[in-house]
Formats: structure tokens, C-alpha cells, sequence
């Protein structure tokens, strides 16, 4: 299993950096490489919401059907796909308050049943992906 990390200051409440967060059908604005995105279940964001994505990740194509797995108001947001699929995906999001005017945001990303030959070039582009994906998400914020 590959793991992930990045952290990000933001200079925002926690509760307008979660709901940017939350906002499922709004994250090709911030998230790079989404080509095609669905939200399964109507209405807002909990436990058990279905989330299909499809798109260009650190040089691959991927199609990943989610779920909403762990969900606190304003402090977590966690989506892995689906039992049925062939590579496990798994993103946290934790959002801890620094003060009432900002936060940071924890990303952790795990991919399963990564072949040997892609590990290194992986980690490789995640290194990179993951700063730009936080800076997106900023950009967003500001929008």
C-alpha cells in the first residue's frame, strides 16, 4: 500500500474550507485531472454518498467509484472505492482550526494493488501533485 501525506495552512474557518471540500460535483475545480465526475446520491455530502470519477492521475488513467467512508462536520472527510474494485483508492481529508480565521488541512492518500514497475514513478508525481492539488484547492477558496 502507497501512503501519501501533505499539509496546507489555509486562511480560512475550517467550516468554508470543508464545504469546499464537500462539494463533490465542484472538485474538478481544484482537482487536477478529472476528466468526468458524478455524485450517485442526491443532496448534501454523509455517510454512504456514491461518487464516480474518472480522469489523468500522476500519468495514468483511472475510473474509481468512491464512498463516503468517515464524515465530520468541518473536521473530516474520508472516500474509498468500492469493495468490487481492482485497485483500492482510499483520501482523507482532516481539517484541524488554527484560529477562527484558519485552518489546515491534512491530505493522506493510500493506493492499493499498485504494480511493482509504476511504485516509483508514483511517488514520484505525487510529490509534485500534491503541493499543487493544496495551492488548487486555495485558488478555489478565493474564487
Amino acid at each position: 500500500m502507497l501512503t501519501f501525506e501533505y499539509s496546507e495552512l489555509y486562511e480560512y474557518p475550517a467550516s468554508v474550507v470543508y464545504s469546499r471540500l464537500t462539494d463533490l460535483k465542484g472538485r474538478a475545480s481544484w482537482m487536477k485531472g478529472i476528466i468526468e465526475s458524478r455524485v450517485a446520491t442526491e443532496g448534501p455530502v454523509r455517510l454512504g454518498t456514491q461518487y464516480f470519477e474518472s480522469g489523468k492521475y500522476s500519468g495514468f488513467k483511472n475510473e474509481k467509484t468512491m464512498i463516503v467512508t468517515e464524515l465530520v462536520q468541518d473536521q473530516l472527510l474520508t472516500m474509498e472505492t468500492t469493495p468490487d474494485q481492482k485497485q483500492y483508492f482510499r483520501e482523507s481529508y482532516q481539517v484541524e482550526p488554527v484560529s477562527e480565521a484558519s485552518c489546515r488541512v491534512h491530505f493522506t492518500i493510500q493506493v492499493g494493488n499498485v504494480p511493482k514497475v509504476a511504485e516509483f514513478f508514483m511517488r514520484q508525481s505525487m510529490k509534485k501533485e500534491q503541493p499543487k492539488t493544496a495551492a488548487s484547492l486555495k485558488a478555489a477558496l478565493h474564487n
